[in-house]
């Protein structure tokens, strides 16, 4: 091995210590935008919009990431955008999610940390509830919401070693699940995609997503919803933060 080789794979193994990525920029096209996917954020319909757009803008394409592409990955200069989705709503929905095994959408067997949380947990509310108790039930609680993917992976995860992401490498644009075709709409604009949003959103019975039926389930009562905002306290601030960007994004354009 030649000095020159040798003192490349230590420099690099020193980055990586230091908790940085080295990214090839050949692998990160300028004319790419990137969609980091946060899981039960409306993730697969907006995978299935990416690919309706990019097959339309082939000088423009969406790359759509799994869920262990991060922004750390991604170049500063690359353009980027995010689904966000509030956290009680987002946890409801990964633990009926991978209970019914990611049905419609898929069909995931469980794991057998899975098949102990859904033994002793019959209902989300019933997990939420149990959070922080002292003794063997509390202990079960956190051994269950860390079990389950979409449950254990906060959404601040996804812009580890970036807090200030907003800031020096801010996205095209933010989605939230619960404002979905404004700010899709206002991410086409800003993306420079001249497609009506008509032709893009299809009517819910008619989209290959992740939806669950809510209907005959117990809501998350007022101490289960507490719990989760003590458990999710990183997503609330995240959640925050991203809302008080894209108002004053908003502000920005129409001045």
């Amino acid at each position: 091995m030649t000095t020159g080789s040798t003192i490349k794979k230590g420099f690099k193994r020193t980055i990586r210590r230091m908790g940085f990525d080295i990214v090839k920029a050949k692998r990160f096209p300028p004319n790419e935008i990137h969609f980091l996917h946060i899981g039960k954020n409306a993730g697969t319909q907006i995978k299935r919009i990416s690919e309706v757009i990019s097959e339309g803008s082939p000088n423009r394409p969406i790359v759509s990431h799994t869920h262990d592409f991060f922004l750390k990955h991604l170049p500063p200069k690359a353009k980027y955008f995010f689904s966000l989705r509030d956290p009680v709503s987002r946890f409801k929905s990964g633990f009926y999610s991978q209970k019914n095994h990611g049905r419609p959408a898929f069909n995931v067997p469980w794991s057998s940390d899975e098949e102990i949380t859904f033994q002793e947990f019959e209902h989300a509310n019933d997990l939420a509830e149990s959070l922080f108790v002292e003794g063997d039930l509390g202990m079960k609680a956190w051994a269950a919401i860390n079990s389950i993917r979409h449950t254990a992976q906060h959404q601040s995860d996804w812009f580890y070693l970036r807090g200030n992401f907003l800031q020096l490498t801010p996205p095209v644009w933010i989605i939230r699940q619960e404002n979905f075709d404004e700010d899709l709409e206002i991410f086409l604009a800003r993306a420079g995609y001249d497609i009506p949003l008509e032709d893009l959103v299809a009517p819910p019975q008619s989209t290959a997503s992740n939806r669950n039926d809510y209907s005959d389930i117990p809501p998350i009562s007022d101490k289960g919803k507490e719990n989760l905002r003590r458990w999710y306290a990183q997503d609330f601030e995240l959640y925050r933060a991203c809302e008080d960007w894209l108002d004053a994004q908003k502000a920005e354009m129409r001045s």
